[in-house]
């Protein structure tokens, strides 16, 4: 595996010298030997905003760090980080790695989120893929991949062609996650590694387990998420997506030309999904954030307003 381990056990005092010189001594040293390093920027502003405003000073994505998306299977993860990585794409290079959708499908899906679009016609989404020419990158590759192809992507997303955000879709379709633990650990380990080497935010869609009772209408929480629980413990920002299936079904009732009680239509004043936000290692902000969804657009109030993406690509 690519990070190495040492065990304790090992340490006779040969080791034990050989590490102190080698790898210790440097780094321990009196506190004004950083003094350089305080600066008037705000090393938490450092990264990558959401698209939302309201957003803003709660969540930033931030370089050098790794965050998991994770939810229910079906719960729009997978559409709300590729909503993120192509507003990321108008400021920085931003790279989608999604193993479980073909290109064609993740073109057009993006084109959507972008544009708040429901059917992008084929000219349009291919205005979209001429645009994202030098600032958006897709991974070639439906299925399961070993982990060191994970590491080669990211490496070669990240140093060959400056990305800044890399979004991996999912965890799940890695070799070796869903077995031991240590395996897991290490795969988290090498995206946090591969995240301070390379000064990039790495973005990673994972699942949780189904709830006891097969319903939609549970809200999984960090303790939830499927597998080691290094996944939780490695990253810097935990967020949970929870879609709000009895909506959906409202909705749906609503279209076949159904009415609904007064005590539905409040409820259908509800956000569409919600990012419960329960782990924020830079930020002192935790908590709830309520989206709704406008055609295929996730935005940030109930007010029909599609969000702005550029005026070269405005519908």
């Amino acid at each position: 595996m690519i990070v190495d381990r040492i065990s304790v056990s090992n340490f006779d005092r040969e080791t034990l010298e050989q590490v102190l010189a080698e790898k210790s001594q440097h780094k321990v040293n009196w506190i004004d030997r950083y003094e350089d390093q305080i600066t008037e920027e705000d090393p938490t502003q450092e990264g990558i905003k959401l698209p939302w405003t309201k957003t803003h000073e709660k969540i930033i994505l931030q370089y050098g760090a790794v965050s998991v998306w994770a939810g229910i299977d079906g719960h729009r993860k997978s559409s709300l980080l590729a909503q993120i990585a192509a507003f990321s794409a108008r400021d920085v290079v931003t790279g989608i790695a999604s193993f479980e959708m073909p290109i064609k499908h993740q073109i057009k899906m993006l084109t959507q989120l972008a544009s708040g679009v429901m059917d992008p016609p084929i000219e349009y989404q291919k205005e979209f893929a001429n645009w994202g020419n030098g600032k958006l990158l897709l991974y070639d590759h439906h299925g399961d991949v070993p982990s060191i192809e994970a590491y080669a992507l990211v490496v070669k997303m990240a140093r060959d062609y400056g990305a800044k955000l890399i979004v991996i879709d999912c965890l799940q379709m890695i070799k070796g996650v869903g077995g031991e633990a240590a395996i897991e650990r290490d795969i988290m380990k090498m995206f946090v590694q591969l995240a301070k080497a390379f000064d990039v935010h790495i973005a990673i869609v994972h699942h949780t387990r189904k709830p006891a009772q097969g319903s939609d209408e549970y809200v999984p929480t960090r303790f939830d998420l499927l597998g080691s629980s290094s996944y939780s413990q490695l990253a810097s920002i935990l967020c949970i997506v929870w879609a709000d299936k009895k909506k959906d079904k409202l909705r749906e009732l609503v279209l076949a030309g159904g009415e609904l009680t007064d005590e539905q239509e409040d409820y259908m004043r509800r956000p569409d999904t919600k990012i419960i936000c329960s782990k924020n290692r830079h930020l002192p902000w935790e908590g709830t954030i309520g989206l709704w969804l406008e055609n295929r657009q996730f935005i940030g109030q109930d007010n029909s307003q599609r969000l702005w993406f550029n005026e070269e690509l405005s519908a």
